[in-house]
Order: C-alpha cells, then structure tokens, then sequence
C-alpha cells in the first residue's frame, strides 16, 4: 500500500486571508483512496494537535448488495466478488502532516470473528464521526471516532486516542445489537452528543436510518455513561432517525429523518436535567414535504444558522420510492425565522419563500441530491455537494420522469457524466450571492461528493466521496467492462490562498 508519502516542501508560517477561495487554489494532496482504491470514503475528518486526521470507509458500492432493498443497478459500478466479506473492508485512520506534505496511516481495524463464527471479518468498515473533546476523566482534549461496524459484526464502537497514534476502544451507548453506525459526534454543553443512524433491524440493512430516534449524550466517554436527551423521535413517530447536529447561538439544533411529512428542526439549551427541554424550529421539510426528507447537514455563518437538505440514498429513498429530487439550502435565525437560499418557491404558513439567491433546488441542478457538508473558512461559506449524475450509465430509467429522461435525451449520457458527475462547491460572503468553486468535483467525474471540510490555518481542506475504485465499469463499443480506474477512491484537496501557496 502507498503510504501517502508527498515531496517534502519548505515551510513556513502561512500568511492570513480572508478565505475566498476559486477552483486554481486547490491542490490535491492525497489521490486514489491513499493509494488504495478500496478507500472510497473519507468519511470523517478533524484537526487534531496541528495535524489533519481522515477516516475512510471501504468497499462503499459492494457493500450496497447487502441494503434492503439493493440497488436496482447494471453492471455493478465497481468490481467486486459476490461475497463482499472478501473485500478487504477494514477501515483506517489517516493523519496530514503539513510541513512536511505527508500522509501517513495510523490506524486499521482489526479482524475478529464473525458473530455467527463462520469466518474473520472486519471489526470496522467505516470511520463515521470524529471529533475532539476533553472530558471529566480526559487529562487533554482527545480524538473521538464513531465506527460502521459490518452486519456479522458486534455493534459499532467509539475509538479514543490521546495522541493521535494509539487509540483504544470506549463502551458504546446502550443500543441494540441491530445497530450498524452513528454519523454524528456533536459536542455542546460539556458533553458529547450522538445518535444511530444505520440499521439491520429484521435482517433489513437500511443505510441512514437507525433503530431508533434518539439522542444520546455522555459528558465522560472514557466510563461508558450514556443517556437520552430526547424522547424517541421527538414523540413523531414519522421521525426514523436523528440524522444531524449542529451548535448556534448557545442551543444544539437536531434535524430527523421523515419520508412521510419532511424533516423536522428542533433546538435545546441543554442543560444538567436530562431529557433536555426541546423546541420544533421547522416542521414539514420547511413546507417541501418529503423532498426535503432530511437535514443532511448544519452550519453557522455570520449570525445565522444555514441548514443544507437533501434525500437520503443520493437524492432517492430506494424503501420508500421517494424522489429523486435536488437539495435545498436554508437560513434559520435565533427568532426561528428563516429563509429559502436555494431551492423551489413555494406558499408556507410563514409566507411566501422564493430562493433569495435566484438557484433553484440542487444549485440549479437536478443531480445534487445532498447539500453533505458546509463549513465557514473566513468571511466565505463553503457547501459541497452530492452529485448522482456519474452513476446514470448503470440506472434503469423506465420509471423516471419525463422532464429527467428528456433532459438526458437532450444532453446525452456521456455529456452529463462527465460535467455534472462530480459534486459541486459553492461559496458565498453573504447567503445570497453564491459562486460556483467548481461543477465536477475538480475535474474528477468520480468524486461523487464532498464528505468534509476543515478549516485550518493551513487553509480549507476538502475532503471526497469516490466509490469508483479500483476497477470501474465502462463501456466501449457496447461492450460494458471493468479497467484499472487511477482516479478512484477518495480525495483530499487543500484551498489556500495564492499568496499563502507561493510562502509555503
């Protein structure tokens, strides 16, 4: 396995800028999974101790065999054998010098038996979650990671490492075997916060969706002590999943999952008693309904709190038949008014909404299914997208609408893949007016998604979704075949400013 090794540069201590970034000031600093294209996700990342820490998940595509129901897709993306236990699908932990330009790998999940005692198989697949926190028993701020643990697997565990090299395993909070991951670790008022969000619940593998929708908080990970802070799905029991959470303004602001009636937004100052006291921001998927199924991700930026939406799947929920469509972005401010940024106009009990920044849902494009990630770098707000387009060769499309298939007839397949099958990165300095970073992934039509960011001062990291490897599908003369893909499996770009890449 490449181990991430870049040329050594001189360095030096980057000068300030005020975070507007264009698509020449990002170089790439880790390309095809970490030389391993099996890496398809770089799931989670932090900024730890001056170092940049990355956690992958393998084998995204073969693992989609094994959800309820599968993908209707042919050929299958990406080879892989039937049995996708033959994968090696153990997850990793990847660590970003910047002086020195270097990745090196300083976790892998171990194998252990299967539950069943039929075979060895990955502890962990993924690297959901990650963030620092120092709590009672901490002697220093630690990294905390939440893991995707494979259906023959136990659980999945939280990892904890003091030094970003050794880490150990804490308990877990007090859920059912079913569960399969949790996405979110969010800290606020002195605790870590987190909920379920994958399921095999019934022998149905569900991506997304937990066994329950609660969240659950520990002040102390190191001693196991978890409790809910809510009741079960807000008391909607349309509500499957806690999906995200975010701080603003002294609250922690949680949205769901509802394939029935839309998202729901609710808000908490905390507190010692537990359950916490909540209260409903939106409801209804901000009056979109089930297109906007879920609060995908959350961010601060310049007194306001933006809310990004999507379907879950890509922009359509195989289980309950639901889109596809293109994401929204939101503003909601401390009184809980709020406002449509991008998106579909439309007449709510709060008054009429039209799209602020003129950009109809998904940026003006049907594909972007997600708005995944946001973060503020300076004065600019950073949102990445989820872009379904590259997968179009394999989709069957008998049953799409018909403004979809006569906008593949009127483009073709070949013309959409390739400038609309990578994400999109927008940036704006006021919510309003958005310029585009770039359409397609920085060229590479296989990043289907950007999965983080950080901001450091080191500049914007932005960090890929790229299940495409390492042998993709493609088709030649009719004749559908799977070739060597180098640009499979994720990547990491760093954005900084001119004057800071030419003093580094």
């Amino acid at each position: 396995m490449d181990d991430g090794v870049q040329p050594q540069r001189r360095w030096r201590p980057p000068p300030p800028d005020n975070g507007r970034l264009d698509g020449r000031d990002f170089r790439l600093t880790c390309e095809s999974g970490f030389g391993d294209g099996w890496n398809a996700y770089a799931h989670s990342m932090a900024w730890f101790e001056g170092r940049l820490y990355v956690g992958t998940t393998r084998g995204t595509i073969p693992g989609m065999k094994l959800l309820s129901p599968p993908p209707d897709i042919k050929p299958w993306p990406v080879e892989s054998p039937d049995n996708v236990y033959d994968i090696d699908r153990n997850s990793q932990i990847w660590r970003y010098t910047p002086q020195t330009d270097r990745w090196d790998m300083v976790y892998r999940a171990p194998d252990v038996m299967a539950r069943n005692k039929s075979r060895m198989v990955a502890r962990y697949v993924g690297m959901r979650g990650m963030t620092v926190f120092q709590g009672k028993s901490d002697l220093k701020p630690c990294i905390y990671c939440s893991t995707w643990a494979p259906a023959m697997a136990e659980p999945p565990d939280i990892l904890r490492s003091e030094d970003g090299i050794n880490f150990t395993v804490v308990k877990r909070p007090p859920w059912d075997v079913s569960v399969r991951s949790f996405r979110t670790l969010q800290v606020f008022g002195g605790r870590v916060h987190t909920s379920p969000t994958a399921s095999n619940a019934g022998g149905k593998v569900q991506d997304s969706v937990g066994s329950e929708a609660v969240i659950y908080a520990s002040e102390d990970l190191p001693t196991g002590v978890w409790k809910p802070v809510n009741d079960e799905g807000f008391g909607n029991k349309g509500n499957l999943t806690i999906f995200e959470m975010a701080e603003f303004n002294g609250y922690l602001y949680a949205g769901t999952v509802n394939p029935f009636t839309g998202f729901e937004l609710w808000k908490t100052r905390g507190g010692d008693t537990l359950p916490y006291q909540w209260t409903k921001v939106l409801t209804h998927g901000a009056w979109r309904g089930p297109f906007n199924e879920v609060i995908v991700s959350m961010c601060e930026f310049k007194g306001a709190l933006i809310v990004g939406t999507g379907i879950i799947n890509g922009g359509y929920h195989r289980a309950f038949k639901l889109g596809p469509a293109a994401a929204e972005v939101l503003r909601v401010w401390p009184d809980d008014s709020w406002e449509l940024l991008v998106g579909h106009s439309r007449v709510t009990p709060d008054g009429l909404k039209v799209p602020l920044s003129g950009l109809a849902a998904g940026f003006d494009n049907l594909f972007n299914g997600y708005v995944w990630r946001m973060a503020t770098h300076g004065d600019y707000l950073y949102a990445g997208t989820f872009s379904w387009a590259n997968s179009l060769p394999y989709l069957p499309n008998a049953k799409w609408p018909e403004d979809v298939l006569k906008l593949i007839r009127h483009w073709g397949m070949e013309h959409l893949t390739r400038n609309y099958g990578g994400f999109a990165l927008w940036r704006t300095h006021d919510g309003v007016r958005w310029d585009c970073v770039t359409p397609n992934g920085f060229g590479n039509k296989y990043n289907w998604g950007v999965r983080n960011f950080a901001s450091t001062p080191h500049g914007l990291f932005v960090a890929t979704a790229n299940p495409f490897g390492p042998r993709v599908a493609i088709k030649e003369q009719g004749e559908w075949k799977y070739v060597d893909n180098n640009r499979g499996g994720c990547e990491v770009f760093l954005g900084a400013a001119p004057s800071r890449q030419a003093d580094a």
